[in-house]
C-alpha cells in the first residue's frame, strides 16, 4: 500500500497541518523539515503530483521560454534557477524559441496548455504580445534580461544596468585615447541590444566624439553575427582603433574575424568584450570585459517567482529588480593616449 500524509504525521508527531504545508513548499521550522525528510526517504514517500494539481490547482512546474538554449548565457541563466526551484520542489519545462516571434507565441500556449504555475521569458518579440495570453489567465509573469516597457507594472522583471556599464566600457575605450570606436549589437527591437547602445552612444556624446553610424553595425547576436561584423566594420572604417562587442557570442566572433585577419587584439585593434568570463582569462592578451552576474541573476529570478506564486496574484507590487553587471580590465586595450606633457623646469 502507498505511503499517505497520514502516515508521515504518525512517523513524525507532527499534525497533519505542518506535513502539508511542507508537501506544498511552504515554510517550516528548520528542524521540522529534517524530521519530515527523514520520513519521506525512511517510508519511500512519493507526491502524486498529478492527483495534487487537482486538488490545489498547482503543478510544481515553472515554464521557461528561451531565444536560443543553445547560448551561453541562458544556459547559465537557467541552471542557476533550477538549483532554487528544484529545492522547493519545481520542475523547469523549458521551450528554445529559436529567436522566432511565433514559435515563441506556440511555446506560451504549449506551456498555458500543460498547465505551468509560472512562465519565465527572455522575450524575442519587443512588444511582448505572446505574454498577454498567460497574464489573461492569471499566471505569474517573469521578465528576465529584455525587458517589454508595454508591460510594465503588469509583470515582474529582473534584468542588468546595460546603460551605465556600457556608457563605463565606451568611456574606458575613450580614456584609453579611442575615438573612433565601432560597436557591434543585436537587432534593434532585442531590448539589450538598444540600452547597450544607449550607454554607448551617450558616453561617445558625454566627451564631444562624432557618433560616425558606420562606425555601429546590426547584426545577430551569434558568433557569425559577430564575424561579420567585425569584417563589415573594418572593411569600411579603416580608421577604427577599438570595437565594443556587446554580447559573449558575438565577442568569440569578433575574436576569430580578426585573427583570420592577422590583426593582433591590443596592439592592431582594441577590444572590449561581453560575458565571456569563461575564457577571457585564457585568451592571450586577456580581455577587457562586461560581466553581468549571472548566477545571481538566476538565483534572484527563481525567488521572484517563488515569492509570486505563495503570495498570490495581487499581493505586492510587481517588481522590477535591476543588478549591476561591471567592466572587468584585461589587456586587449591599447593606451594609445598621447602622453602628457609636464611643465619644464628651468635652474635659477
Amino acid at each position: 500500500m502507498a505511503t499517505t500524509m497520514k502516515d508521515i504525521s504518525k512517523k513524525t508527531g507532527l499534525g497533519l497541518a505542518t506535513i502539508s504545508k511542507y508537501m506544498n513548499g511552504g515554510n517550516v521550522l528548520p528542524e521540522n523539515k529534517t524530521i519530515i525528510e527523514h520520513a519521506i526517504e525512511e517510508l519511500d514517500y512519493s507526491v502524486n503530483e498529478i492527483a495534487r494539481g487537482l486538488k490545489t490547482r498547482r503543478t510544481k512546474t515553472i515554464g521557461v521560454v528561451v531565444p536560443e538554449l543553445d547560448d551561453n548565457f541562458f544556459t547559465q541563466v537557467i541552471k542557476a534557477m533550477e538549483v532554487v526551484l528544484k529545492a522547493q520542489g519545481y520542475a523547469v519545462i523549458i521551450n528554445d524559441c529559436q529567436s522566432n516571434k511565433q514559435i515563441e507565441i506556440e511555446s506560451i500556449q504549449f506551456l498555458l496548455h500543460k498547465k505551468v504555475d509560472g512562465i519565465v521569458s527572455f522575450p524575442v518579440s519587443s512588444k511582448g504580445k505572446h505574454l498577454d495570453f498567460a497574464i489573461e489567465r492569471n499566471v505569474p509573469v517573469l521578465l528576465v534580461d529584455r525587458l517589454v516597457p508595454r508591460l510594465q507594472g503588469r509583470v515582474d522583471s529582473i534584468s542588468v544596468n546595460n546603460v551605465s556599464v556600457s556608457r563605463e566600457a565606451t568611456r574606458f575605450l575613450i580614456g584609453n585615447g579611442h575615438k573612433n570606436i565601432g560597436i557591434i549589437v543585436g537587432a534593434k527591437e532585442i531590448y539589450t541590444s538598444e540600452r547597450r547602445l544607449q550607454g554607448y552612444v551617450e558616453s561617445m556624446e558625454e566627451h564631444g566624439l562624432n557618433v560616425n553610424p558606420n562606425f555601429i553595425v546590426r547584426g545577430e547576436y551569434s558568433v557569425e553575427g559577430g564575424f561579420k561584423g567585425f569584417k563589415k566594420l573594418m572593411a569600411k572604417n579603416a580608421d577604427i582603433t577599438a570595437v565594443y562587442a556587446t554580447n559573449h557570442d558575438t565577442t568569440l566572433g569578433v575574436l576569430m574575424a580578426a585573427n583570420e585577419s592577422n590583426m593582433r587584439i591590443g596592439e592592431d585593434i582594441s577590444l572590449v568584450g561581453f560575458d565571456s568570463v569563461d575564457w577571457a582569462k585564457i585568451i592571450k592578451p586577456s580581455l577587457t570585459i562586461v560581466t553581468q552576474p549571472i548566477g545571481q541573476l538566476g538565483r534572484q529570478a527563481a525567488e521572484i517567482m517563488l515569492r509570486r506564486l505563495h503570495a498570490g496574484k495581487d499581493e505586492y507590487a510587481r517588481q522590477e529588480l535591476v543588478l549591476s553587471a561591471r567592466l572587468s580590465i584585461g589587456n586587449s586595450v591599447k593606451n594609445i593616449a598621447p602622453p602628457q606633457r609636464t611643465p619644464s623646469t628651468f635652474a635659477r
